[in-house]
């Protein structure tokens, strides 16, 4: 199961995550996470990304902005409060 160090074990609908892989989690209420999102999809164009994947993150952009406007007590300054060491 893909490990989040911040939300811990990862999984997915499609179950196609590798076992031991290190995945990151971003949540919309980070305040953040639109200028993230946009610079990824700059970068993936710029390396030759398929259209179909630019148009994901850009989707994923338009849905991070819906959410905090119509959440906007709720978008904050990322932390890691939910951190905890494992071990």
């Amino acid at each position: 199961m893909a490990h989040d160090t911040k939300y811990g074990k990862v999984t997915t609908e499609f179950g196609n995550l590798g076992e031991d892989e290190p995945v990151v989690v971003f949540r919309a209420r980070d305040v953040l996470l639109q200028d993230v999102l946009s610079f990824y999809r700059q970068k993936c164009a710029q390396i030759g990304s398929p259209q179909k994947h630019l148009d994901l993150i850009h989707t994923t952009e338009e849905k991070v902005y819906s959410w905090q406007e119509r959440n906007k007590d709720k978008v904050r300054v990322p932390t890691s409060a939910s951190y905890k060491e494992h071990g």
